[in-house]
């Protein structure tokens, strides 16, 4: 997964959340929220040198398997990533 901007991630999202559904004036994107905050986490990581672009390929699988339903992601009462 390839993203260079938030139009991507959204298109992204919308191609992989079998949760994205339009009805009327409202849009279902239950996931988008979680992955739009763990995706600015990973930004500010990398601007603070926190974690090394090479660690970001871990985060994108993780937000695949969110969106595949084979793992979960939150944030705890720290504000701690917890990836489960």
């Amino acid at each position: 997964m390839r993203i260079s901007n938030r139009s991507e991630i959204i298109e992204y999202v919308k191609q992989n959340d079998p949760e994205y559904r339009v009805e009327d004036n409202v849009i279902f994107f239950p996931k988008l929220f979680i992955i739009n905050t763990v995706i600015q986490w990973c930004y500010n990581q990398l601007e603070s040198k926190k974690i090394q672009p090479s660690e970001m390929d871990f985060y994108l699988m993780s937000i695949q398997a969110f969106l595949e339903g084979k793992t979960n992601l939150s944030w705890d009462k720290d504000g701690n990533l917890v990836i489960s």
